[in-house]
């Protein structure tokens, strides 16, 4: 008994260790509805203000993939579409919670690889007009009594460019290269359990390696590690990967090298940018679709003069999102039978009866 005991560790212990390749297998003809909700909390502060400012928002958006041809390699064919999203803002001194609905209209015809990369992409969601564009930094230090430099300026616009973009990451409701819809990026190798490979997902200011305080555009890449097959919430088997991201510059620095002028001419002191997610994945056990993602995130900003004890604009935000399949349709499914309706009894008990 105890052999066979230990026969079956070792046998469960074999197939963990066992390569496996990650590729998402899908079939021609599938609908796949997922249901994304995100919550996020932003906390501000500027000026003399001693206590940060809460304030409360939640997304929530239905998008399916509509396979319509699967080719010879794997390279789904695939229809995107978001039609809409809801934007809860949350209680402030002012104004109760209230809800609205964006129309989107996403209808984007897109190839999928089965490592999950988009390799081509058609937008036929219909064009609206662009949104106008924000001042420029060194109007916005003005505005706020800072007579700084160019490259002060500059420090600023490129914060508040690259705040946006990670805080799209932060709350994983942008576009693909952000958002969780088409998740997670699958390696291109065979993996066993506890590899890890990385994936781009923007690309932000960050320190040169190996060249002291130089810094230029870098990629930044999650970290995704497999974690083998295990239990969901559920109590489904699945296979769990987790991936990781994390960033931690300084515009100021990079502004400065970028204009080629010196910390002494510079009223900034620095314009620290920080920011990290975690996401969990649990895909199928056969086709490694996407059946639930949860992502947690935290990121902070801040605009610091000298001179000043407090930063002129401090932020702090956090956000969680998950990302569930609501609804797997396979090609040729229809709904179950109905049984046909009974006849009432008649009166009188049996037909025939004496």
């Amino acid at each position: 008994m105890a052999l066979s005991i230990i026969a079956l560790l070792l046998a469960s212990s074999g197939r963990q260790d066992t390569a496996i390749e990650l590729g998402r297998k899908f079939v021609a003809g599938e609908k796949l509805v997922y249901l994304t909700k995100a919550e996020i909390t932003d906390e501000q502060r500027s000026g003399e203000l001693q206590t940060f400012i809460p304030h409360d928002e939640s997304y929530s958006y239905r998008h399916t993939l509509d396979v319509q041809k699967v080719k010879a390699d794997g390279i789904a064919e695939v229809m995107y579409l978001r039609p809409s999203m809801a934007i809860t803002m949350g209680d402030t001194g002012e104004s109760a919670a209230k809800t609205t609905t964006e129309k989107l209209d996403w209808k984007i015809q897109m190839d999928i690889s089965p490592v999950n990369e988009v390799l081509s992409l058609k937008d036929l969601t219909p064009k609206k007009p662009d949104a106008p564009k924000k001042d420029d930094g060194l109007k916005w230090l003005r505005a706020r009594g800072v007579q700084g430099s160019a490259a002060d300026g500059t420090a600023v616009g490129l914060l508040f460019s690259f705040v946006g973009e990670v805080q799209r990451l932060a709350f994983f409701i942008g576009g693909f290269d952000t958002s969780l819809d088409i998740s997670p990026r699958m390696p291109f190798e065979e993996v066993k359990v506890g590899d890890t490979w990385q994936r781009t997902v923007s690309a932000t200011p960050q320190k040169l390696k190996g060249q002291g305080e130089k810094m230029g555009v870098q990629r930044l890449d999650y970290t995704y590690t497999y974690k083998g097959v295990t239990k969901s919430t559920e109590g489904k088997d699945i296979h769990r990967i987790e991936a990781v991201v994390k960033l931690d510059t300084d515009m100021a620095e990079f502004a400065r090298q970028l204009t080629g002028s010196s910390k002494a001419g510079s009223m900034l002191k620095t314009v620290p940018l920080k920011f990290e997610a975690k996401v969990k994945y649990d895909l199928d056990l056969k086709t490694m679709h996407l059946v639930k993602a949860a992502a947690e995130s935290s990121g902070s900003f801040a605009i610091e003069v000298k001179g000043v004890s407090q930063p002129l604009l401090e932020d702090r935000f956090r956000g969680r999102t998950l990302v569930k399949l609501e609804s797997w349709k396979l090609p040729g499914a229809t709904p179950p039978a109905t049984k046909p309706a009974q006849k009432p009894p008649t009166k009188g008990g049996k037909k025939g009866g004496g």
